[in-house]
């Protein structure tokens, strides 16, 4: 499976090597917006009016009405603990992968080689393997390295230190790093590809190390792809359910194993409202994105 995911991979990136992209100017025309007369513009906004109440508005109705019927079962010291638990390793996953992001493409961009394509490449192959192979992966992984910590421990005479790192959150950190390092990693590449080659060349010439040249004109002229970066990698984290099960500590639950745990015991009403927490938590990063960019291309 990951063979495959490799090799497909790499002829996408294969297909698109020669396109270079930099610093738009300011002749570029917006796009015309073609206005449909009569029945046709009624019949298309109740087409794509339709497809939002069927698929969103509906579901999030009944939602509502559960979760007000049930607001006093619902809202626990459980609901409260879990959503901080979701918050707090999502947040945790976006910094890491963004920083991980910035770390490859600098150095695929200084650089400048096809072997220093390979880490990208390799991060970037998480995102497409099944959350439930991840996790069986970094669980194997992890282990082994728990077994080597003890055993060493226990040759220096320090005794057995147990599970430190498959028997802890860090597992699970690991896991969404791996998982979603493609998303932070593609949105951080697209923002590079926008700075022209000349002010690497620029900052060279002026005495910048690798150091200076990602603080002084990469960080501030990619910080929109960072922050876009690290929201959608944050959206993803807090609705990853099968990662989270698999490798979840003891009495550690997040947003959307609670709901999982309601939902497996038929108590729909009891997920209702974690449910529409996850829905505004991932919502409201992905309005504040899609104005992001509108902002960009107007």
């Amino acid at each position: 499976m990951l063979l495959v995911i490799f090799m497909l991979i790499s002829a996408e990136r294969h297909s698109r090597r020669k396109q270079k992209l930099y610093s738009q100017g300011g002749n570029a025309k917006p796009l015309d917006r073609l206005e449909l007369p009569g029945l046709k513009k009624w019949m298309a906004a109740a087409w794509c009016w339709g497809l939002v109440t069927v698929a969103f508005l509906l579901p999030m109705l009944q939602l509502v009405i559960y979760a007000y019927g049930y607001w006093q079962e619902s809202w626990s010291n459980d609901f409260v603990e879990y959503s901080l638990n979701s918050l707090n390793l999502s947040v945790a996953t976006a910094l890491v992968t963004v920083v991980l992001a910035l770390l490859v493409n600098v150095y695929r961009r200084l650089r400048g080689t096809k072997a220093s394509l390979v880490p990208s490449r390799i991060a970037s192959t998480g995102y497409a393997v099944p959350g439930t192979v991840l996790a069986i992966g970094v669980l194997i992984v992890l282990t082994n390295a728990d077994h080597l910590i003890n055993d060493v421990a226990i040759g220096l005479g320090l005794g057995r230190p147990g599970l430190i790192l498959s028997g802890t959150m860090f597992a699970v950190l690991a896991a969404f790093v791996v998982r979603f390092a493609a998303v932070a990693i593609g949105s951080v590449e697209s923002g590079l590809a926008k700075v022209s080659p000349s002010l690497d060349m620029a900052s060279r010439t002026m005495g910048c190390s690798a150091t200076q040249m990602l603080r002084r004109v990469h960080l501030p002229l990619i910080r929109r792809s960072c922050l876009i970066a690290g929201l959608l990698v944050f959206i993803e984290s807090m609705k990853e359910l099968n990662a989270a099960i698999l490798l979840r500590p003891f009495n550690f639950e997040t947003l959307a194993t609670y709901v999982f745990n309601f939902a497996s015991d038929e108590h729909l009403e009891l997920a209702a409202l974690p449910a529409i927490l996850l829905v505004l938590v991932g919502l409201v990063p992905l309005i504040l994105i899609n104005r992001s960019l509108e902002q960009t291309h107007s």
